[in-house]
């Protein structure tokens, strides 16, 4: 009997693991993405931090701007708060409340208003797209395809009761595809942050619920995907470029298409150390193998700007905070027949030459 017993307890473990049976512990994508996201932004209400003050921040007053028509709509409908939804206790869930107002917007990318928060984070609004903008490519596909990987299990839940109290099939549609807008934003976080891993922002990715005021005091809301960043003193790379040098074009280019050369002023922010430039520098390397890498393996272009990319001040570290690819023939195609990430890479290269770490090569 006790050698029955003990061959039934080894059959039983070849069969869990022929069946992956144990393979139910190992950790999910979502888990992985978001794994010590909660140390990372995590913060005491009852405990206020002292604000960063605003002259110190990445903030690009030229992307504030916005024309008339946008203007006298933030006026009229403005900005009270985000919400971060999910499904639980059988309805929409609301949780983690994000005041904001139009005084706290602190810029805008092409697919994201930023608000500053009171808690030195920031919370990325997602703006409306269409499913023809070039954002959504293959990589929209292959989430497409497996959804429930990229969305945690109370995201799909509130996905299919949100459609289920739809009556329209274009609104059923709307829902759908914003949530599988919310999955690629994870999928391209976790695209770049696994080659730069110390350089990229920790980011928390949810469904957000956005709320307008009106003029007759029904609040206005939005489903939208948004995210979560912790706001660091800093400037935007483009902050430390210096126009000196016309690069030389045509007569007519020269006067109209005026083109310089991306000179990095190493004393506008306080006098940056040999040192730092050398890291700096030893960082854009790691940055422009990881765009060769993409574009290479993947056929994917990592869009990367001066913009979205801050240099952290009193460190003079560098951080990027942006991080969309996109599918290499739905790109703009670069100048002077150049591919995409090249043309990136020379821009990155131009920075790096600029340091003029040659004249000091011992310190």
């Amino acid at each position: 009997m006790a050698e029955e017993s003990k061959f039934n307890t080894y059959r039983k473990r070849v069969k869990n693991f022929l069946t992956f049976k144990n393979f139910n512990n190992l950790p999910n994508f979502i888990e992985i993405l978001e794994k010590g996201l909660e140390k990372e932004l995590s913060f005491n209400a009852s405990k206020s931090d002292t604000p960063i003050p605003v002259e110190e921040l990445p903030i690009d007053l030229s992307l504030r701007k916005s024309g008339i028509i946008r203007k006298v709509y933030e006026k009229i409908f403005p900005v009270t708060h985000v919400f971060q939804i999910s499904y639980k206790f059988n309805g929409v869930f609301m949780e983690n409340f994000m005041p904001i107002t139009n005084d706290d917007f602190i810029g805008r990318g092409g697919y994201k208003f930023v608000y500053k928060l009171p808690w030195n984070q920031v919370v990325k609004v997602g703006k409306s797209k269409l499913g023809s903008d070039p954002l959504f490519g293959s990589l929209f596909k292959e989430v497409s395809k497996n959804l429930e990987m990229y969305l945690k299990p109370e995201e799909m839940e509130l996905k299919n009761y949100l459609q289920s109290r739809c009556f329209k099939h274009s609104s059923k549609e709307l829902l759908d595809f914003k949530f599988k807008r919310l999955g690629l934003e994870r999928l391209h976080y976790w695209k770049v942050k696994t080659l730069l891993p110390d350089l990229v922002l920790p980011t928390k990715f949810f469904m957000g619920l956005r709320s307008r005021r009106t003029p007759v005091g029904i609040p206005q809301t939005t489903i939208t995907p948004c995210d979560n960043q912790i706001l660091i003193p800093g400037k935007h790379l483009k902050e430390f470029v210096k126009l000196t040098e016309k690069v030389k074009q045509n007569p007519l280019e020269d006067k109209f298409l005026p083109k310089w050369k991306l000179n990095f002023d190493t004393h506008k922010f306080g006098n940056v150390p040999v040192s730092k430039l050398k890291k700096i520098a030893f960082n854009f390397h790691r940055v422009i193998e990881a765009t060769r890498y993409l574009a290479q393996k993947e056929k994917l272009i990592l869009d990367l700007h001066s913009e979205n990319i801050i240099i952290m001040l009193p460190e003079f570290e560098l951080r990027i905070f942006d991080f969309h690819v996109f599918d290499e023939h739905l790109y703009d195609p670069g100048e002077n027949g150049l591919s995409p990430e090249e043309e990136h890479i020379n821009t990155i290269n131009e920075f790096i030459n600029s340091f003029e770490l040659g004249k000091h090569p011992e310190e």
